[in-house]
């Protein structure tokens, strides 16, 4: 989830430094936004929907491009990829063209922030302020310089037509809203950020059928990156868009967008398998990147890649078979919050809401 190098539907699975904003359950009332027909448009996603998809082990395919636009919040990996796209276990025998400072690189920052559809973090560098003003060398995207906020900002959110029309409707929202407030950016990006964490609230409540957690200081790691894709479980191999039924790798989605009625396709069931489509090795390429798909690989060696080992508490340690056992938990087509992945999808999500 999030490597630049490799497709992150969702999870492949978060700040607000400056402009003050409470993330406790205020954060997503109405208040004084009760006038703006797109909230409520979007709003309604709570009916009996939901209780369909508890039952079939689904969810909507927009929460699905939700999810996986806060795995690209939460992280921007490098992983330094051979010319077949296998991911290397051993930073001291990398493939021609890598070497040890670009063998692990996140330049995200962790945070719920929208900062994949406004500005590039940098890592910690920079925050919406910072690019807003030109500080630091941070600034936010043009269309020149990286990213296209009215599309969605950087180029991983044109990857799919579901992350392609979830990062489109943040960015619209905060260019509506600069509008709206007469030019304050701070303003429409604090009512920005609420919009965002309330598509988010909902999708991660509707497609684990658990308690949206609140803020809570903490690291954000390499193991809720692995956590965070088990939502590769839910990747549909095909949509209908436009009237046609097709792989969700050909539709080209730049300046495209799910209509209401299609955002709330069904997903694949829930089930601790993979659809074979996303187990073998094809590359699609559309403009400016390729996509590798074999995700199942790309998730198990990511564990293995990345492993550690700081203690036997559920958040302390990672190894090669760790996506295998998060896949078992859900077997069932259920997310138990005594699981493991359940425990570190709220450390995450918590913790990515948290902008101190």
């Amino acid at each position: 989830m999030g490597d630049s190098k490799t497709i992150t539907i969702l999870f492949g699975l978060v700040f607000l430094l400056v402009v003050p904003l409470s993330l406790d359950g205020t954060v997503f009332a109405d208040d004084d936004d009760d006038d703006d027909d797109d909230d409520k448009k979007l709003a309604k996603h709570h009916d009996d929907d939901d209780d369909d998809d508890k039952k079939q082990n689904t969810t909507k395919i927009i929460h699905l491009g939700y999810l996986q636009l806060a795995a690209h919040d939460f992280f921007n990996m490098s992983r330094c990829t051979d010319s077949l796209g296998n991911f290397p276990d051993d930073p001291n025998n990398l493939p021609d063209g890598c070497d040890e400072a670009t063998f692990e690189i996140d330049s995200e920052n962790g945070k719920l922030d929208a900062s994949t559809v406004l500005f590039n973090p940098k890592g910690d560098l920079c925050d919406f302020e910072k690019s807003l003003n030109g500080d630091d060398g941070c600034e936010l995207y043009d269309g020149t310089n990286g990213g296209d906020i009215a599309n969605g900002g950087e180029k991983r959110s044109v990857e799919n037509i579901m992350i392609s029309t979830a990062s489109a409707e943040v960015g619209e929202k905060y260019l509506k809203l600069v509008d709206k407030y007469d030019g304050d950016d701070e303003k429409a990006y604090k009512k920005t950020l609420k919009f965002y964490h309330k598509q988010l609230k909902k999708a991660y409540e509707e497609s684990f059928h658990l308690k949206f957690p609140k803020a809570k200081e903490g690291d954000i790691t390499n193991l809720h990156n692995l956590a965070v894709r088990i939502g590769h479980d839910f990747l549909p191999t095909e949509i209908v868009f436009n009237g046609v039924s097709k792989s969700i790798f050909l539709i080209d989605p730049l300046g495209e967008k799910l209509d209401k009625k299609e955002k709330r396709q069904k997903s694949s069931p829930l089930d601790g398998t993979f659809d074979d489509v996303f187990t073998k090795i094809e590359n699609f390429c559309l403009p400016g990147f390729c996509i590798n798909v074999d995700l199942l690989n790309a998730d198990r060696t990511f564990g293995d890649q990345f492993a550690f080992d700081d203690g036997p508490n559920y958040d302390e340690y990672m190894d090669s078979g760790t996506f295998d056992e998060f896949l078992g938990e859900v077997a069932d087509g259920k997310f138990n919050k005594k699981d493991r992945v359940s425990k570190l999808l709220k450390q995450a999500f918590s913790r990515g809401l948290s902008f101190d």
